[in-house]
C-alpha cells in the first residue's frame, strides 16, 4: 500500500485494514494495528510494515492496547508476492522447524534455501529463521494468555532449548518477561492434560460442525458426543489424545491434550483452527452465497456454514477412498473395520479411544480381506498408501488444486469425486467442489430431473472462490442424502 493510503487508514482508524498492515510509533517503539484506539501519533513519527515480522525486526514491540501479534496467522493472507513464502509460513505455523532446517524447509517447497532466504527477506523483509524465532515468542505468549502452562511447559510446547533461551528471545520481543505477560491464568493440575483456548469469531455453529463429525466418527479413533470432539493423534513422532470443547462465555474453544511431548502443542493448535475453520471470513463468504435461495437454505440465520476440515489429512483420504459409491454411514463402519484389523493400539486411553488410525507404510503390508471392503476398493488403498510414500502426490495444503488434481488422480482407482472430497475436507482448499456428489446432486434436483455433471459446475461458477462452502450449503440442505 502507498503511505498516504496507509496514512488515511490510521488516522480515521479504520478496521478493515486490520492485517493489511502495520504501523510503528517511533517514539515509543510499539507498533499498532490501523485501527488502534490510542491518541494519534504524528506522521513524521510513523514508519509502516506489511507484515508483524518486519515490525519485530526492526525493534518495534506489540502494543497491548490493540494486540497486532494475536492473530499472526492472517499475516499469510496479506503479503502481496510470492505463493511459496505464504507456504513456507503456514509449515513454520505448524511447528515444521521443531524436526526440520531451514533446508529441509526449502526442499518441500522444491527450491533452494538460498531462494527461500531471499524470497523471505524480498516479501518479508526478514529471513526464515528470524520469522521461525519470532512466531515461537508469538505462539509462546498465545500459551502464556490462553492455556493454563507453567512458564517452563511454555517454553518447551514454542520450542525452544532453554528457559534462558526463552526469556531472552522474550524479552527481545516484547520488551518484557513471561512471567510478566501471564494475565492471571489460573494454574491447574495437568494430569488430565494442558489446556489451550483458541478464539474465534462469533457466530460459531459448534453444535452444528459436532453433528457433522459425529456423523462420519471413526470407531476407536474418535468419541464425539453433543458438547464435546475427542480423538487419539500420531504427528511425527508424537501422540497422545485430545479433547475439544466450546466456550462461548470466552468465543474460544478450550482444547485439552495428553501427550508425552508437549512440542505436539503447536501443531495441535494449527490443526484444530483448520478444523474447525476458525480464521474464516464469514462475511465474504456470505457476500458471495448469501443471494443464491439454494445455498440459504443450508445456512443459519443467514449465515453460510465453516469447511469442517479432517484432523488427519491420510486418514480422511483413505476414509474418502472408502466411501467412494457408498453412504455416510457404510463408509464410516468400513473405517472402524480397517483402523481395528491395523491394531495400532493405545495403551491406558478411555474407552472407545482404543487405536491410533495406521500411517501409509502401516497399510501396504495388511490384510484387508473379510472386513467387507470390495477388491478394488481395497487395492485402490493400497495404490493411495503407496503411492503417498513414492512422492507420486501430497497432502499439503500449500499445492494449488490442480497440481493435487493431476498428481492424485494419476493414482489407479481415484476419480473426480475423491480428489474433490480430499481437496476439501482433508487439505481445506475453499475452491474444491466435488460436483459428482449424490448429496448435491440430490439438493440441485428440479422435481425428479437430476442435474448434468457440466450444469452443475456452470452453475458452481458463480460460487468461486468458495464452492467448498457451497458444498456444505448444499448438504445441509439435503441432510438425507445418500453419498458423501
Amino acid at each position: 500500500m502507498e503511505r498516504k493510503s496507509c496514512q488515511i487508514a490510521r488516522e480515521t482508524k479504520d478496521k478493515n485494514y486490520d492485517g493489511k498492515f502495520y504501523f510503528g510509533v517511533k517514539t515509543t517503539g510499539i507498533f499498532c494495528r490501523p485501527s488502534c484506539p490510542a491518541p494519534l501519533a504524528k506522521e513524521e513519527n510513523v514508519v509502516y510494515f506489511d507484515t508483524v515480522f518486519e515490525a519485530i525486526n526492526d525493534g518495534f514491540r506489540p502494543c497491548l492496547r490493540c494486540r497486532p501479534d494475536l492473530q499472526v496467522e492472517y499475516a499469510v493472507q496479506n503479503i502481496d508476492g510470492s505463493l511459496l513464502v505464504n507456504d513456507a509460513l503456514k509449515l513454520i505455523y505448524e511447528g515444521f522447524l521443531f524436526e526440520h532446517s531451514i533446508k529441509d524447509l526449502a526442499e518441500t517447497l522444491y527450491i533452494s534455501d538460498r531462494q527461500l532466504r531471499k524470497l523471505f527477506v524480498e516479501h518479508i523483509g526478514v529471513s526464515p529463521v528470524k520469522v521461525a524465532k519470532f512466531h515461537k515468542a508469538l505462539f509462546a505468549r498465545k500459551l502464556l494468555q490462553n492455556s493454563d502452562l507453567s512458564i517452563t511447559r511454555v517454553a518447551t510446547a514454542s520450542g525452544f532449548g532453554s528457559i534462558r533461551q526463552f526469556n531472552q528471545v522474550f524479552q527481545e520481543v516484547f520488551g518484557r518477561t513471561p512471567t510478566m505477560a501471564r494475565r492471571g491464568v489460573d494454574l491447574v493440575d495437568e494430569a488430565e492434560g494442558p489446556r489451550l483456548f483458541l478464539p474465534y469469531h462469533p457466530p460459531f455453529d459448534f453444535a452444528g460442525m459436532l453433528s457433522f463429525f459425529r456423523a462420519r466418527a471413526i470407531a476407536g479413533i474418535e468419541l464425539i458426543d453433543e458438547k464435546s470432539y475427542r480423538r487419539t493423534f500420531r504427528i511425527v513422532e508424537m501422540e497422545g489424545i485430545l479433547s475439544i470443547t466450546d466456550c462461548p462465555e470466552a468465543s474460544a474453544l478450550e482444547v485439552q491434550v495428553a501427550s508425552e511431548d508437549i512440542r505436539v502443542l503447536m501443531a495441535i493448535y494449527g490443526r484444530v483452527r483448520r478444523m474447525f475453520d476458525l480464521d474464516v471470513n464469514l462475511q465474504a463468504i456470505s457476500d458471495r452465497l448469501g443471494k443464491d435461495e439454494t445455498l440459504q437454505r443450508g445456512m443459519k440465520d443467514g449465515v453460510p456454514p465453516r469447511l469442517p476440515v479432517a484432523f488427519d489429512p491420510f486418514e480422511h483420504t483413505i476414509r474418502a477412498v472408502l466411501g467412494q459409491q457408498i453412504t455416510v454411514k457404510a463408509a464410516t463402519t468400513l473405517a472402524g473395520r480397517l483402523a481395528a484389523r491395523a491394531g495400532m493400539k493405545t495403551v491406558g486411553y478411555p474407552e472407545g479411544l482404543d487405536y491410533f488410525f495406521p500411517r501409509p507404510e502401516e497399510l501396504t503390508g495388511l490384510a484387508l480381506d473379510g472386513l467387507g471392503i470390495t477388491n478394488t476398493r481395497q487395492q485402490t488403498v493400497k495404490n493411495v498408501a503407496v503411492a503417498l510414500l513414492d512422492g507420486v502426490f501430497h497432502l499439503r495444503s500449500n499445492q494449488s488444486l490442480d497440481q493435487f488434481r493431476k498428481e492424485f488422480s494419476s493414482v489407479k482407482g481415484i476419480g473426480e469425486w475423491t480428489v474433490q472430497y480430499v481437496a476439501m475436507r482433508g487439505l481445506g482448499m475453499v475452491n474444491s467442489f466435488p460436483a459428482k456428489d449424490l448429496g448435491i446432486i440430490k439438493a440441485l434436483m428440479t422435481g425428479q430431473e437430476k442435474p448434468k455433471e457440466k450444469e452443475i459446475l456452470k452453475r458452481a461458477e458463480l460460487w468461486s472462490p468458495y464452492r467448498a462452502y457451497a458444498a456444505i450449503c448444499l448438504w445441509n440442505s439435503n441432510m438425507k442424502s445418500q453419498g458423501e
